[in-house]
């Protein structure tokens, strides 16, 4: 499926949500919940891809797995790409949805990567810090990595902070190796 076409699904469903007044907020948690599930059981999606089962068993197969769990729009929009044969595409649509509810609700998902879990305190501290310097809420996604050597590095939309012990160290060597060549 061409980026364009995903594009499209992911606008006709934002579109429709904003018409008829539907929470993008509880319909972006929806798709998530479904790529969640999607992506944890793929074959999932390749049953839902095959020419062989109909189009009345792929929905019964959905219902059996997201009732009580998708409202009515969020389903039938699975349905529809399951019918289109574009449900191998519903992780790019997702992410899609994803981009334009965070840019429309001025939303921004931070990566921050230490040697440590960070303490609740220091976790507030810094989404507030994050949220103040960017003017937009954020979503902090916390990650440990023992091979940074210390200090923190912080990644969101396409760059980065590295304050990191390890770049301080490559700085350093990169500067004496400079000064003996």
């Amino acid at each position: 499926m061409t980026e364009q076409y995903v594009k499209n699904y992911a606008l006709a469903l934002y579109s429709l949500c904003q018409e008829e007044g539907i929470s993008l907020s509880d319909t972006y948690e929806e798709l998530k919940l479904a790529d969640k599930v999607f992506s944890e059981n793929n074959e999932f999606i390749v049953l839902l891809s095959l020419p062989t089962i109909t189009k009345d068993e792929k929905k019964a197969m959905l219902l059996d797995c997201f009732e009580g769990k998708l409202s009515g729009i969020v389903y039938d929009f699975i349905c529809v790409m399951t019918e289109n044969n574009a449900i191998m595409s519903f992780s790019d649509v997702f992410l899609s949805f994803k981009k334009l509810y965070f840019e429309e609700s001025r939303i921004v998902e931070v990566e921050v990567i230490t040697t440590q879990q960070l303490s609740d305190g220091l976790y507030t501290k810094l989404k507030s810090a994050l949220e103040k310097k960017l003017s937009k809420s954020v979503i902090l996604d916390t990650k440990i990595d023992t091979s940074i050597l210390g200090g923190i590095v912080i990644n969101y939309d396409n760059k980065q902070l590295d304050a990191s012990l390890k770049a301080k160290l490559a700085d350093i060597k990169k500067s004496i190796d400079c000064t003996i060549a």
